[in-house]
């Protein structure tokens, strides 16, 4: 047995994909498409020093993320948002990683558990 946490927040998920309609699959698509991009911007934001920015895309990442159930993703998100209004990016560099290496696990985890390439 895998002690591994999975990636997705399944409950959130099943909830929102409302029986994993086309319609959900193509928004779903959508989303990760522009995940990223939105990494890149964030990167681009801390090593230029700048707080505010780097929290406003780390809020956007991080909610869209909950939404979809990527609790793997909006869990580190939430703690760059949080340190960046404190006025630190201590740990950026670490919380990014994690986001994007949960952000491919969570692609895996939704074409192995519902059939949905992302």
């Amino acid at each position: 047995m895998d002690d591994e946490l999975s990636a997705i927040d399944w409950e959130q998920m099943d909830m929102i994909a409302d029986g994993y309609t086309s319609d959900f699959v193509e928004i779903c698509r959508e989303f990760a498409g522009e995940i990223p991009g939105l990494f890149a911007t964030l990167d681009g934001y801390f090593k230029d020093n700048d707080l505010a920015k780097t929290a406003r895309v780390a809020h956007q990442i991080k909610g869209s993320s909950a939404n979809f159930g990527f609790i793997g993703v909006s869990v580190p998100m939430a703690a760059v948002e949080a340190s960046a209004k404190a006025g630190s990016l201590e740990g950026f560099s670490e919380r990014l990683e994690l986001a994007r290496t949960n952000f491919e696990r969570a692609r895996q985890e939704l074409l192995e558990n519902r059939g949905i390439r992302l």
